[in-house]
């Protein structure tokens, strides 16, 4: 043991022994003098361990030393720094009987203020009855009340606590009896000599009875006596009168009106209604949380770190045993995490928490959760005010500056625009926001379809690249919502003022915004603030304010964002909303074109000029059918890029007429190239899908994610389609040296082997897979890599991947589908076959949700002149699934189930 070891253990040792005072045993020159060393040595080390916040340090003349620990076991408090100016200094700083309990000055303040009532008034107080739900903290209340007589001398210092569970008794009431008011020799059998009773016992104290609606009716009328006039009789002697001063606190979980006598009641001057957790507000459950961590730290001696999804769940949880249930999780929870000993600290994850917290977890959460994107927050933080640590609470924070620094709302609104722009760009290109999970794709898809739906009602144009824009900043309050409640919590006031204000200002826009917010609470089960309702509203205000003066730009692109994304980026770079940009499906009908750009006229007519850029030669054709249709004068550019807009957009800026921007355009228009040669093709596994690409996406993931680490070889998901049209003269082909091709339908290219995905789920000639990955994985590796496919490839994990739905659910109805079919097409499915068609099903049933359905298949009416009575009867037996979902699943898609039949071969 070293000096400085030698050192605090003395001064430890001397804390325990003496009272906490300025005493000469606290100083350094009494230490120096026990342990033999120089003065000025005990005073360097003393002062080392005050910085390391092991000691407490008095400035005064002379200078104290006092262990932390001892002097906070010793006086039940927490102290919350480590140098005081004078020991009144230090005492002040105590926490204080009702000081201790959280919410003493907010929920809890008139329960404080009604029992400080009870225990002091003349002469030997009030009755008291505690009334609330198991674990809200009745006890502790009692404790606490207990605590304030004596700091406050209500009752003497020699005053005795003492408390009793009548619940105990429930089954032996003459026992309680007994133990109440003590008995006399001869009482009973084995009364063998007189006994106080409880109420001596607390005499000039505190008695606690707490469970007391379990007292029986006849114990409750024994208590009358003592109650009215401070008398009572020892069991055994009726006789004699015995006295005591005691004060009384009741405690129940139950209705006193119903379980208690009313003449008990009668007595009871005074009844407490404890509030639950529920009840409470979420700063003071944070705080609770706090305190609770911070204890489990002292007793294990460790640092604590928390993620701040664990720390959200933990808030959002509703405890039904309340603040006793809540402890006994966080002690559960760090003895779990204690117990593996990997690190110096105690780092709790999300999924650290026991099983029954992800029951309550919203879907949305579940489904971004990412493990390797937690934020570890030391559990110091959670105390006190929360601050805006977050980038989503930052941008909140900065908004609400704005609004209430800003005199002139409109040149406000214009500040908040360009901050929330600023948040958009750092989630796009912020390196930790680059990467989408697979599990994101669901919430793009809900999302989708949310907009669609307000755009149908609103006649609006919202591009994709928006909506992919707020399917990120959704992700992105998941991941902080209940931080965000608490933030609106204390900024609720001038929140409110700020959303009636946008309410008033721009009615439209914050229609819009609120019936966005209210779909997204009912498809994601998640609650959204009010300042999400702000952020939208502000978002949609281009709608309720149109400044085109009557020349307007418009780009048309074939793709999931393309027009959306050109023209976003136009418009960023312009500085002003010049392009609106229209996304179309690969093979949309000129016939429907037209029909989108006349629509979009007419919600933004009266218009002079149109200034209509296109990316396909064969897009021209719709100025044919358009210009009989409009007034105005129409100005069309062909295969437009994002400098032609830059350039377009510039010239309408300066108020160029159409005419005059084609023929500038015109003369501009130079294309360089160069040629690359290309280096070897790279081999790679192709997944595909003929229902979609984002099966084949998401097999693909599921195959990277059983890798042991990252190989040379690509698994990249393709278009089916594509497949099946090109064969081996598809592009991928030039650019990849293909091996293998995975999905759920054999596309069958010429020379490229085919493996099913029901294949590698039943382990069943999945050799081909191995082989092709063992070319680049040891024999260890491989081993692991068989593993990790046996997991990632059960039916439920692949169901619940490929799909937003609820595997559990869906899988009943999809087995009675299956089995059905099989009955109806007599033929029964070999297990891998069947496994196919269960997975395949799934999917259809996600894309009728999404409106995703196949509506036309190459060869369909073929088949349906061929087997037209059996494909009727097939898509009767979906009728269950289509109204249970709500959708309606089309007669092609009849094509792809028959193929696990083999019908469609005849």
């Amino acid at each position: 043991m070293d000096i400085r070891e030698q050192l605090l253990n003395e001064l430890q040792k001397r804390c325990k022994e003496h009272r906490l005072e300025e005493a000469e045993v606290f100083t350094a020159a009494s230490l120096s003098e026990a342990l033999q060393l120089s003065r000025n040595t005990v005073s360097q080390y003393l002062n080392e361990y005050v910085k390391k916040g092991v000691l407490v340090k008095i400035n005064s003349r002379p200078v104290y030393f006092f262990d932390k620990k001892s002097m906070e076991a010793a006086w039940d408090s927490t102290i919350t720094q480590n140098i005081f100016s004078s020991f009144e200094e230090l005492e002040a700083s105590r926490e204080k009987d009702f000081e201790k309990l959280i919410g003493y000055q907010g929920s809890l303040q008139t329960v404080v203020e009604h029992c400080k009532a009870a225990i002091s008034y003349p002469d030997h107080g009030l009755p008291v009855l505690l009334y609330g739900a198991t674990g809200s903290g009745k006890s502790f209340l009692a404790a606490l009340t207990y605590q304030y007589a004596l700091h406050h001398k209500i009752v003497k210092s020699s005053a005795k606590f003492i408390t009793v569970n009548c619940a105990e008794y429930a089954n032996n009431p003459e026992l309680l009896t007994a133990n109440l008011f003590g008995y006399v020799k001869g009482a009973y059998t084995g009364a063998e000599e007189n006994q106080e009773g409880l109420l001596s016992l607390a005499n000039e104290g505190v008695l606690f009875l707490d469970e007391v609606h379990c007292l029986e009716a006849k114990c409750q009328e024994k208590l009358f006596q003592y109650m009215d006039k401070g008398i009572y009789h020892k069991v055994g002697d009726n006789e004699k009168w015995y006295r005591s001063n005691c004060r009384l606190i009741f405690a129940t979980t139950e209705n006193p009106q119903t379980t208690l006598l009313k003449t008990l009641l009668r007595r009871i001057p005074i009844t407490v209604v404890v509030p639950s957790l529920k009840e409470r507000p979420l700063q003071e459950k944070r705080e609770l949380i706090y305190s609770m961590f911070m204890n489990e730290k002292k007793r294990i001696q460790k640092d604590i770190f928390i993620s701040n999804l664990a720390f959200q769940t933990l808030l959002d949880f509703t405890f039904v045993g309340n603040v006793g249930e809540m402890e006994n999780s966080i002690k559960a929870i760090c003895a779990g995490v204690f117990v593996k000993k990997e690190q110096d600290a105690l780092n709790i994850h999300f999924l650290d928490l026991p099983s029954y917290f992800f029951k309550t977890m919203k879907s949305v959460q579940m489904k971004t959760y990412d493990r390797e994107s937690e934020t570890m927050l030391p559990i110091e933080e959670l105390h006190g005010t929360k601050k805006a640590a977050t980038p989503l609470l930052l941008l909140y924070e900065r908004i609400l500056g704005v609004h209430k620094k800003n005199d002139d709302f409109l040149q406000g609104i214009e500040r908040c625009r360009l901050l929330i722009q600023n948040f958009i760009d750092y989630m796009f290109f912020k390196e930790k926001y680059n990467v989408v999970s697979s599990n994101e794709d669901f919430l793009l898809k809900m999302l989708d379809k949310i907009y669609s739906i307000i755009m149908n009602k609103y006649s609006l144009a919202v591009s994709n690249n928006q909506i992919k824009i707020y399917s990120k900043f959704f992700v992105e309050y998941t991941k902080n919502v209940t931080d965000a409640k608490i933030w609106i919590a204390m900024h609720q006031e001038e929140v409110t003022l700020f959303h009636n204000n946008l309410q008033d200002y721009y009615p439209r826009a914050y229609r819009i915004a609120n019936e966005v917010v209210e779909n997204v609470e009912l498809n994601l089960d998640v609650e959204l603030d009010e300042m999400i309702v702000i952020i939208l509203t502000l978002s949609f205000i281009d709608i309720d304010q149109d400044t085109n003066n009557g020349r307007i730009g418009l780009i048309l692109c074939h793709g999931y964002s393309t027009a959306s994304s050109i023209s976003d980026t136009a418009n960023h770079m312009l500085g002003s909303h010049v392009f609106d940009g229209i996304d179309m499906e690969l093979r949309i009908s000129i016939d429907k074109i037209v029909q989108l750009v006349d629509d979009y006229l007419k919600q933004k007519a009266p218009i002079q000029e149109l200034m209509l850029l296109v990316d396909m030669g064969s897009l021209e054709k719709i100025y044919e059918k358009l210009a009989p249709l409009s007034d105005c004068n129409i100005g069309l550019i062909n295969r437009v890029s994002t400098a032609t807009a830059l350039e377009a957009g510039n010239m309408m800026k300066q108020g160029r007429n159409v005419k005059a921007i084609l023929e500038a355009l015109k003369n501009n228009n130079v294309i360089s190239t160069h040629f690359i040669e290309g280096k070897k093709r790279k081999e790679a596994i192709l997944t595909v899908c003929a229902t979609g690409f984002g099966t084949a996406k998401k097999i693909s993931e599921l195959i990277i994610t059983s890798l042991p680490r990252t190989i040379e070889l690509e698994v990249i998901p393709y278009d089916y389609q594509s497949l099946l049209e090109n064969g081996l003269e598809d592009m991928i082909f030039s650019e990849y040296n293909v091996q293998l091709m995975v999905g759920t339908l054999d596309p069958e290219v010429k020379g490229i082997p085919y493996m099913a995905m029901e294949s590698i789920m039943t382990n069943d000639e999945a050799q081909e897979l191995y082989q092709q990955i063992g070319k680049y994985l040891d024999a260890n590796e491989l081993e692991q890599f068989s593993k990790n496919i046996m997991k990632n490839f059960t039916l439920s994990n692949i169901v619940n991947h490929l799909t937003i739905l609820n595997a559990e659910k869906v899988m009943e109805d999809v087995e009675d589908i299956v089995t059905d079919l099989e009955e109806l097409l007599e033929k029964k499915l070999s297990p891998t076959t069947k496994v196919g068609l269960y997975v395949h099903i799934s999917c259809l049933i996600e894309r009728m949700i999404l409106r995703q359905e196949i509506t036309t298949v190459e060869g369909f009416d073929a088949l349906l002149g061929e087997h037209g009575d059996i494909i009727m009867k097939m898509k009767h037996v979906f009728s269950g699934v289509e109204m249970r979902y709500s959708v309606e699943v089309p007669y092609p898609e009849m094509y792809y189930i028959l193929n696990y039949f083999k019908i469609s071969d005849n």
